[in-house]
């Protein structure tokens, strides 16, 4: 029996999917406007993976950043190839609207360490985005609701941003 396996044109298609989503989920929410044009922070490693791994997982141990350190500002297509590793993906990937700029709105991608090919390993598969999920922008201290409190501003991505290893 052949497992399922994740193609690299539904991971696209998915972190496209995704990408439009949280833009959009966020717009709802905060004062700036999210221009088109979108740029992404990767925080890779930012799963506990130190258990076993099972079936097809593995970790890229060479990822791994200081605390606060983001790889990026990163195009889609950038993004795409550090997610893809030889037909494998991060399990979850967290995707929230961090910031903006007159040209930009950026994401910050926060991403588990271990990469599976394999679907059913993926979390957020009732969503039909897996392995990504849709976060919400960093809430202001005291902030409770649109109803209460009103849409807020983006504070940042607060993260030192370095280019990836080539």
């Amino acid at each position: 029996m052949t497992e399922d396996r994740i193609s690299a044109t539904a991971f696209a298609q998915r972190f496209r999917d995704a990408v439009d989503t949280s833009v959009t989920f966020a717009s709802t929410m905060v004062r700036q406007h999210l221009p088109e044009l979108r740029r992404f922070l990767l925080e890779p490693n930012a799963s506990f993976d130190e258990h076993p791994l099972v079936d097809d997982q593995e970790l890229y141990l060479g990822d791994g950043l200081p605390v606060g350190q983001v790889l990026g500002p990163l195009s889609v297509e950038a993004s795409l190839a550090w997610l893809w590793r030889d037909g494998k993906v991060p399990e979850w990937v967290d995707v929230s609207v961090c910031d903006v700029d007159p040209e930009h709105t950026y994401l910050r991608l926060t991403c588990c360490g271990r990469f599976t090919a394999l679907e059913r390993r993926l979390y957020y598969g009732s969503t039909g985005l897996a392995p990504f999920g849709v976060k919400s922008p960093t809430f202001p201290a005291g902030w409770e609701s649109l109803e209460v409190s009103g849409r807020f501003d983006l504070r940042g991505c607060r993260m030192e941003s370095r280019a990836p290893a080539t």
